[in-house]
């Protein structure tokens, strides 16, 4: 009688497969960066584009909402089909999305078109979550946390560059920012097409069907949600990015209103912190994590997070809460890629890309309602509220954090590692 054995796991992999793989990151990486930089390009001209078409300041913060809300009925979808059919095609495929929608934005011509561009670019938006997933692929284990910093790196420096070259370019005319990023993003397709190879092998895919369950985005965060230790840590993602973009979406406004700041030290304070924050993700987290664990990492990131909320809050000079925002940068970059880490470790790989959608639906989910609850506390409780409220959020994200146990690191078996015994 034939029995299937495990052999031991030799983790040490050969010389050019890291080399391919570094290859593959260092492309992932780019692909990242250039799209952060094709989102921020739209962000200095996006109200004004839409203030052609209506006076409404709800219709402004429309096009936020929207595309959070195609990104949230997408996403899990995608990372399912990430999972059945590879990660490389989806990718591909969202990039092109991304094009089309940034090309029917700038095209505009009534409020509809650009209402319509960024649906389609958020329904296609599953290139970040799919990038997670490829990096996932390809780590090892005790890698993870550090390869996942890459994606908080390129969104820090895409933070600083897109909003910047999105004012440069805007200065021809409101729309070459939206046809820069399609161009941009397009330049990201070439680069997957010709250069980045598949990162999930045949034997490791989902070969379960896809079923209506998969269309509702609210059923996959169930699903998810049911898994062992996972459920609180979507919990947790959560409570992060509802306090998170929350307070990032009233914090120019508190700024030029408690400190009479001018526009130059509000894009000083984002340009510093994103800066703090690529530096900690590329030169600290490496560092940290494998010392203390990701665990301890993503705790002590969330109530350093809310420490600092609560310092920017009661800073009585705006260069007090700018010092106090650039630490916030080194706290947020301790939060990201260690719940990742702890929630992909949780799923067996040809899962990971449907979790990492439905964490990316969640955040897009918080990414309506955060904003939503900040403006309205902003307006009707007291200038700067979502701060200290904040501080109480992901005080309470730590606590549950913390009630989840520390998780054994999964290392898939990989088919050739299985030997057959008479």
């Amino acid at each position: 009688m034939k029995n299937i054995q495990p052999r031991k796991l030799n983790t040490r992999q050969p010389a050019d497969q890291n080399s391919s793989n570094k290859r593959s990151l260092a492309l992932i990486f780019s692909v990242i960066l250039m799209d952060v930089i094709g989102i921020t390009l739209l962000s200095p001209v996006a109200p004004q584009i839409v203030m052609r078409y209506s006076d409404s300041a709800l219709m402004v913060t429309m096009i936020m909402v929207i595309y959070a809300s195609g990104q949230f009925v997408a996403a899990p979808l995608l990372g399912k089909i990430g999972d059945k059919i590879g990660r490389r095609p989806v990718l591909l495929l969202s990039l092109l999305g991304q094009a089309v929608g940034y090309f029917v934005f700038g095209l505009g011509g009534a409020l509809w078109v650009l209402f319509l561009g960024r649906l389609i670019g958020g329904i296609t938006s599953g290139n970040i979550s799919t990038s997670t997933a490829y990096i996932a692929d390809i780590s090892k284990p005790e890698e993870r946390s550090k390869n996942f910093a890459m994606i908080a790196t390129a969104w820090s420096l895409g933070l600083i560059l897109g909003p910047a070259l999105g004012g440069a370019f805007g200065e021809i005319s409101l729309e070459t920012p939206a046809i820069v990023a399609g161009i941009v993003t397009l330049l990201n397709v070439i680069l997957g097409f010709f250069f980045l190879p598949e990162s999930l092998s045949e034997e490791t895919r989902d070969t379960s069907p896809i079923s209506l369950r998969d269309y509702n985005p609210l059923a996959s965060i169930g699903d998810m949600a049911r898994k062992p230790g996972v459920g609180l840590l979507l919990v947790v993602y959560g409570l992060f990015y509802f306090a998170f973009n929350g307070v990032n979406s009233i914090s120019a406004l508190f700024v030029l209103e408690k400190f009479t700041a001018e526009t130059w030290q509000v894009s000083l304070m984002m340009v510093l912190n994103g800066a703090v924050l690529a530096l900690s993700n590329t030169f600290l987290i490496p560092r940290l994590v494998p010392t203390f664990g990701e665990r301890a990492a993503a705790i002590s990131g969330l109530l350093g997070m809310g420490i600092i909320f609560t310092g920017v809050f009661f800073s009585p000079i705006f260069w007090i809460a700018l010092m106090v925002n650039m630490v916030g940068g080194i706290m947020n970059a301790l939060v990201f890629p260690t719940l990742t880490t702890l929630s992909v470790e949780r799923v067996s790989t040809r899962e990971s890309g449907r979790l990492l959608g439905v964490t990316s639906a969640v955040g897009s989910l918080m990414n309506i309602f955060g904003p939503i609850w900040a403006g309205l506390v902003y307006d009707h409780v007291l200038m700067g509220s979502p701060y200290w409220m904040g501080t109480i959020v992901l005080f309470l994200a730590a606590w549950m954090l913390s009630r989840t146990p520390p998780q054994e690191r999964r290392v898939p078996l990989a088919p050739q590692e299985l030997v057959v015994e008479k």
